[in-house]
């Protein structure tokens, strides 16, 4: 999903990527009660209009969690305990009983709301939440180029949506009605709830919107299953039939044949015999393995909001064209394709694809490695996300920390706010600031040295660019968090210039030229200081000075500012690193110092 801007229309857009303009649709929204966590759920139609336009209602006020519960709460319905999800997403029992739900009552349901609606009374908040919850699906999909619109009904009035979600729905239609007729109670079997973010958020509503990503790891956990849409839209005519899915269908043939029950390494034994045996002897085999590959060049894989509604959903399908495939079927094959090569059978011909294929693996297997990791080890630390992601594409900026706090171990305050007067230098600024009150220690220094980019001219240099693209990659920190009565601990200063960052540390060494002083030399500059340095990263200059912080994972590169009344303030310059003992800075003795 991408999170956009307002609602507005392409021809006099004041936002850079505008979501389709549904201003004569707003009557329809009604307000959701932010206290109760209230989303709203479409139910889509089984079959198009007779214009061939696909069809859905929308549904208000459905509860999704009492408020101040966990991110994932245990869910429960008036039948009882269906099942809870725990911190690391994985679901304590299966969701199998969770089709068999009393559809008719669901549909019930949605006519008493929408007869509310003609009235204008308030819908049925309770009863939706007893009905629908815990039995929707949400749908993940890729946005697109937001000038590529389709038109769809949603309550009997067109609405506009992105071309992708119009395909992302209309191939949902066509996987909710083959799903096997025995998960379905009663003749209303295609009864098909949904949760998609450009209907169910009212996009024109600044508040809602804030409100509503807050707790978007709700939303994909809670729902029964999540549909994720790989294909996009084909053209201006969207002929779904144009998409080749012979790369997915060779996947579950693949799982079929190779049977992933029993014993692990057997299963990833006979999966290897049956890969080498069959791609020596069957070219279309080979060819049809490749295609598996275009499932790769996907453009989801490379947006940011789509790996939080990924890594917090509990039951997956892919859906490519008119095929798909359970996660179960990508993540336990995908770790041996990875290690063969065509070229190797004989098929040289087949190189230059298969290369131009595994270019796009990597990203993919980022998205599969951190969802194993998540369901074993649970929530992230917020700034080693942040690092690990860098690749990772948003419209909005902001979007580059608000799309992974729900997947983070630690509670910094950071809300939400997409007003206009929120940039991003200063949400930036703001990260930083919490960050460090909450952490009492200065590993966001280390990250602010390795995270420089085109925003960081007008940050304080001590506050990460988390916007840029490249950064090193930082190891954990060893270093505890300290005390708050600890007259060591950093502490923020409002200045006039901005905030600034009071530390304590020990001047250690200063940087000379090479030419007037021998020593140890980087690039040209003797480093005087009273250890061996094995890296150093960061533009240096004759004069620096290298200090030991208080908090700090590493020696760093300070640089005195030019005013002769800024004694003590300094601008953080780069990164050292020791060779041999790990030096162990306590506060006595150390001296204050601002960094701007």
């Amino acid at each position: 999903m991408e999170l956009r801007t307002v609602s507005r229309s392409h021809g006099n857009s004041e936002g850079i990527f505008p979501t389709p303009n549904n201003e004569d649709f707003q009557i329809h929204y009604q307000e959701l009660n932010a206290t109760q966590n209230e989303i709203r759920l479409i139910r889509l139609h089984p079959d198009l209009d007779p214009n061939g336009l696909i069809q859905c209602d929308l549904i208000h006020g459905v509860e999704l969690a009492t408020p101040g519960h966990d991110a994932t709460p245990e869910l429960t319905t008036d039948s009882g305990c269906l099942g809870s999800i725990t911190t690391s997403g994985t679901p304590e029992k299966t969701h199998a009983d969770l089709h068999h739900v009393d559809i008719e009552s669901v549909d019930q349901t949605h006519r008493e709301v929408h007869s509310a609606d003609e009235t204008g009374s308030p819908p049925a908040a309770s009863d939706c939440q007893d009905k629908c919850r815990k039995r929707y699906a949400a749908i993940s999909y890729c946005a697109g180029n937001p000038a590529h619109t389709r038109t769809i009904l949603v309550n009997g009035v067109p609405f506009h949506v992105f071309a992708n979600l119009a395909h992302a729905l209309d191939i949902t239609r066509d996987f909710w009605a083959k799903r096997p007729s025995s998960s379905f109670p009663g003749e209303n079997k295609k009864e098909c709830l949904l949760w998609a973010d450009q209907i169910c958020i009212n996009q024109s509503n600044l508040r809602e919107r804030s409100h509503q990503v807050g707790f978007m790891r709700r939303i994909y956990a809670s729902a029964e299953q999540t549909l994720i849409c790989l294909s996009t839209a084909c053209g201006s005519g969207g002929a779904e039939e144009e998409i080749n899915t012979r790369g997915v269908e060779w996947l579950c043939q693949l799982h079929r044949v190779v049977d992933p029950q029993g014993d692990f390494y057997m299963y990833y034994f006979r999966l290897e015999h049956y890969l080498r045996t069959r791609v020596r002897s069957d070219r279309m085999f080979a060819d049809d393995w490749l295609a598996f590959y275009d499932i790769f060049q996907s453009p989801w894989w490379t947006r940011t909001w789509v790996y939080q509604e990924f890594i917090s959903s509990n039951k997956i399908f892919f859906l490519f064209g008119r095929a798909s495939v359970p996660w179960p079927g990508v993540s336990e094959v995908l770790p041996t394709l990875r290690k063969y090569d065509c070229s190797h059978y004989g098929y040289n011909d087949l190189a230059v694809r298969e290369s131009q294929a595994r270019a796009t693996v990597d990203k993919v297997n980022f998205f599969v490695l951190s969802k194993m990791k998540f369901d074993r080890l649970g929530p992230y630390d917020l700034m080693d996300l942040l690092s690990q992601s860098r690749h990772l594409q948003s419209t909005d900026s902001r979007d580059r920390i608000y799309a992974f706090l729900g997947l983070v171990r630690q509670d910094y305050g950071i809300v939400p706010d997409y007003s206009p007067g929120n940039t991003i230098t200063k949400l930036l600024v703001d990260v930083a600031v919490k960050i460090v009150s909450h952490d009492r220690r200065l590993d966001v220094l280390s990250y602010a040295c390795a995270a420089r980019g085109p925003l960081s001219q007008e940050l304080p240099s001590w506050v990460p660019d988390w916007t840029c693209r490249e950064c090193r990659t930082i190891s954990p920190s060893p270093s505890g968090k300290m005390d708050k009565g600890d007259l060591a601990s950093p502490r923020i200063h409002h200045t006039d210039i901005g905030p600034a960052l009071e530390v304590q540390g020990f001047c250690i060494g200063t940087v000379r030229d090479s030419r007037k002083s021998p020593g140890l030399s980087f690039c040209g500059i003797v480093l005087h200081c009273q250890s061996w340095v094995s890296y150093l990263h960061g533009p240096v200059e004759e004069d620096d000075e290298m200090w030991m912080l208080v908090g700090a994972r590493d020696p760093l590169v300070l640089r005195k500012t030019g005013n002769a009344n800024s004694n003590g303030v300094y601008k953080l310059i780069g990164e050292m690193g020791w060779r041999g003992r790990q030096m162990n800075i306590m506060g006595a003795g150390s001296q204050p110092l601002l960094l701007i």
